[in-house]
């Protein structure tokens, strides 16, 4: 059995390029798709932030990237943000990616936090506060779509896969975009950071 939702991909380099802007992209593309229109640049320029802290809000600016500092927002601020536009939004975190294919079996995109394109998780150190915390460092902000019997697909905002091997920026939005990875090594890409999403409730 092969599951594909029809969402329509968004690049947050397209039009104004926002390096650091994939959890934004990627929450627009959820919110489109139940007829929300809300672009990225919106949620971004109204969502909570913090100085370092992203379980209180954006750490840094999606523009730029902030050395030093665990530059994004965690699903327990953003999803509870994102009620602003749709009441039925939650942070799913701690769902088993068994669950989540569920979830998209019952017609919803699920955005996921999970190591850039699959890779090993880096760990590092972080200064929060005034106390030293350890996250995965390399994470990326997706739309799962998505799943067969050996891939998950995904909708990558910063990149796009071409011949199914090739990964090039995805300078503009394209059917491209849609990423396919094996079920074990998103199963690592994803449960390395904390399970953590954002989906809206069944």
């Amino acid at each position: 059995m092969r599951v594909l939702l029809n969402v329509k991909p968004k690049s947050q380099l397209f039009p104004i390029p926002m390096v650091m802007g994939c959890e934004g992209t990627s929450c627009s593309m959820l919110l489109n798709y139940y007829n929300k229109k809300v672009d990225a640049t919106t949620i971004m320029r109204n969502w909570p932030t913090h100085s370092d802290n992203p379980q209180k809000g954006y750490v840094g600016n999606h523009f730029l990237i902030k050395f030093g500092y665990h530059q994004t927002i965690f699903p327990n601020v953003l999803a509870l943000f994102l009620n602003k536009y749709d009441n039925d939004i939650v942070d799913g975190t701690g769902t088993e990616l068994k669950d989540l294919e569920k979830i998209i079996e019952s017609g919803h995109p699920v955005v996921i936090y999970h190591t850039t394109l699959g890779q090993s998780p880096v760990k590092k150190m972080f200064k929060i506060g005034n106390k030293k915390k350890e996250f995965v460092t390399n994470i990326h902000v997706t739309l799962l779509i998505g799943f067969d019997e050996h891939y998950y697909y995904y909708i990558d905002p910063l990149w796009k896969q071409f011949k199914g091997k090739m990964i090039f920026p995805a300078l503009w939005p394209s059917n491209s975009q849609v990423i396919k990875i094996q079920k074990n090594k998103m199963q690592e890409s994803y449960n390395k950071p904390g399970k953590m999403c954002i989906f809206k409730k069944i």
